[in-house]
């Protein structure tokens, strides 16, 4: 059985790399002991890693690609306005979600054009972009040629935007897909 800490770094790692056209500049913010093995595995990435919230909010404008946030923590509306000001216009933001779905999409939804939850194992993440769609815009040969994975793969990056009906009514208005 693969442990929930490579299954998450895998899904938040790949699902962002995956999904954004040409990713240069990432910014990783909470705990990164898996997540760096994830990131090595792309080519050619400025990472910088930091486990404050004071770090976003001392980055340039502009200055990021892709943030994965590995922490349910940050998804208040003043986290996301400094998230939306660090990522570049095409950008986009990963992050793993508590048990309330409805606020984040909410936060991340009044600055994002694209705001949808995804699931990780038995959790949900967020996924907010200015311009690319996590399933129609996947880079499908780069996620199926991502060498010596455990979990994640293309399938496994479309199949986790699905969602059961109930939990799709319920999100109605909420995502924006």
């Amino acid at each position: 059985m693969l442990k929930q800490d490579i299954i998450n770094a895998e899904m938040l790692t790949h699902v962002a790399l995956c999904t954004h056209k040409e990713p240069k500049d990432v910014f990783i913010l909470g705990s990164h002991d898996y997540l760096n093995g994830e990131i090595a595995r792309h080519n050619g990435l400025h990472v910088d890693l930091c486990n404050e919230v004071s770090c976003i909010q001392s980055a340039k404008d502009d200055s990021f690609d892709v943030v994965i946030v590995n922490s349910d923590r940050y998804c208040e509306p003043t986290f996301v306005a400094q998230i939306n000001r660090v990522l570049r216009k095409d950008g986009l933001v990963v992050l793993k979600i508590n048990d309330d779905i409805k606020t984040p999409l909410t936060n991340f939804g009044s600055l994002f054009g694209i705001v949808m939850t995804y699931k990780v194992e038995d959790r949900r993440a967020i996924i907010a972009t200015k311009k690319y769609h996590p399933t129609a815009d996947i880079i499908l040969q780069r996620a199926d040629l991502i060498e010596g994975l455990s979990y994640y793969n293309a399938e496994m990056h479309l199949a986790a935007f699905a969602l059961p009906t109930a939990l799709r009514k319920e999100l109605l208005g909420n995502q924006k897909n």
